[in-house]
């Protein structure tokens, strides 16, 4: 089982960084720098994930999502705010390489972001 969650996971960020445009239609197109500083370190995290950098992959991941953290802001002082403790828990729980904590926060952003995961 733990094959097929990786693959999921490895697959979540792909479609993940494909759909990071849709974010422009929502929040318009300011947010064009972040989101392209966003898509910079999602690349550079998938790149070292694929030659086997997994703690670079972490670092470049967690980048990503601090930068992608600030676009709450847009959304109001509550968002925003929960962005950050989201993000914050996200990051916390791949330091300490829990995966189970990590998708926990992917699918509590996907329900932020109404996209929530389908389960089976």
């Amino acid at each position: 089982m733990a094959a097929d969650s990786d693959k999921e996971r490895r697959w979540a960020m792909e479609s993940f960084l494909g759909r990071l445009g849709e974010l422009r239609v929502v929040l318009g197109d300011d947010v064009v720098p972040v989101l392209d500083r966003v898509r910079a370190e999602l690349l550079a995290g998938l790149a070292a994930r694929d030659r086997g950098d997994l703690p670079e992959a972490g670092v470049r991941l967690a980048r990503a999502m601090a930068e992608l953290a600030t676009l709450g802001d847009r959304l109001g002082d509550a968002e925003g705010a929960l962005m950050r403790v989201v993000t914050a828990e996200f990051i916390r729980s791949m330091a300490h390489g829990d995966a189970d904590a990590m998708e926990r926060g992917v699918d509590r952003i996907q329900a932020r972001a109404g996209t929530p995961k389908k389960r089976p």
